[in-house]
């Protein structure tokens, strides 16, 4: 609702009058004598808002269980909880079976901040328990761009010291950027639905959309190095094929740096001399995996195996870069 400006009436020394709306006050069901809730969301924005009473419903969705596909039901509590609902209750004629209930486990886990609030031989009710504003995109996205970067130091680390196990970590850590990749898709939504979510998080409906396509661009990028990982448990790199590997990977943390700190500067005006770098550093990291590659010989499949997840990767992180530069030239 496109409200006109409105006069200061000042009354008295100390107090400023500004009239509220007519449509607005008639849809929000104010009355004379009612309490009006004013919260400052910046120095040069107020929140006005009717005071207690009228909040938001809790948004509930029942998913059906029938027993036999639990995989959809799966699923659709995934689809339910990136849709923003705060209740989501499985229930169904028949008892859920221990294994499905399992299953059901195991996917809440996936999900941020979802927990079990009850659960009946027939049913289990989960409930979101963070709010909104008790998350911010930006620092969701700080957190994914650091277990990105933790990702590719153990995979080198574990490349060049053959340590399996320090591999198998690097997928346990592409779990949890999975489970920060479903929380900004959720967090972006509830600011589009309620925008005074967005207000609090200063960001327009456009910022919105750009931390969504971030977010898939961390998570692809993520799920790389996973692949990569897998990649290199079952491939034994030659060493100075390792050597050169390592020293890739060494660019690609310095990439994925400057990457995250261009979009979330992109305001500033930095994103431009960011997207510099990480063009020559695309560039440097295209031409060392080539190094790579001539250095292990002759078992070329293997060497494509473990060279394309981190081709992925730096496409993916100069494509971060390009967003933030497109970003800024919109504003």
């Amino acid at each position: 609702m496109l409200v006109p400006a409105r006069k200061a009436i000042e009354m008295g020394e100390s107090t400023i009058l500004v009239s509220l709306p007519k449509e607005w006050v008639k849809k929000n069901g104010i009355r004379k004598g009612d309490d009006i809730s004013v919260e400052e969301i910046s120095p040069r924005k107020l929140l006005v808002k009717p005071y207690g009473g009228r909040e938001e419903a809790q948004k509930q969705v029942v998913i059906g269980y029938m027993g036999g596909d639990i995989d959809q039901v799966a699923n659709d509590v995934t689809g339910a909880y990136l849709l923003g609902s705060d209740l989501i209750k499985v229930a169904g004629a028949r008892a859920i079976s221990r294994e499905d209930r399992q299953v059901i486990r195991d996917t809440m886990k996936r999900l941020v901040g979802l927990e079990i609030l009850d659960e009946e031989s027939r049913s289990i009710t989960l409930q979101f328990l963070l709010e909104p504003t008790a998350i911010t995109p930006d620092n969701i996205v700080r957190r994914m761009s650091g277990l990105l970067d933790g990702m590719l130091a153990d995979a080198a680390e574990a490349l060049w010291k053959r340590d399996a196990k320090l591999l198998g970590q690097v997928n346990e850590r592409d779990d949890e950027v999975d489970r920060l990749y479903f929380l900004l898709v959720r967090a972006t939504r509830a600011a589009v639905v309620r925008p005074e979510v967005a207000e609090r998080y200063g960001l327009t409906p456009v910022d919105l959309l750009d931390y969504r396509v971030l977010a898939s661009f961390l998570e692809s990028a993520g799920d790389a190095v996973s692949e990569l990982s897998l990649e290199l448990r079952e491939k034994r790199v030659p060493r100075q094929a390792a050597r050169e590997y390592v020293a890739c990977i060494r660019k690609m943390r310095e990439m994925n740096g400057l990457a995250t700190q261009g979009f979330l500067s992109r305001r500033a005006g930095k994103p431009r001399t960011i997207n510099r770098k990480m063009e020559a550093l695309s560039r440097e990291v295209t031409l060392q995996l080539a190094s790579v590659a001539k250095v292990w010989g002759t078992d070329g499949a293997d060497a494509a195996a473990v060279l394309a997840p981190l081709e992925r990767v730096s496409r993916l992180l100069v494509d971060v870069s390009d967003l933030a530069v497109i970003t800024q030239q919109a504003q």
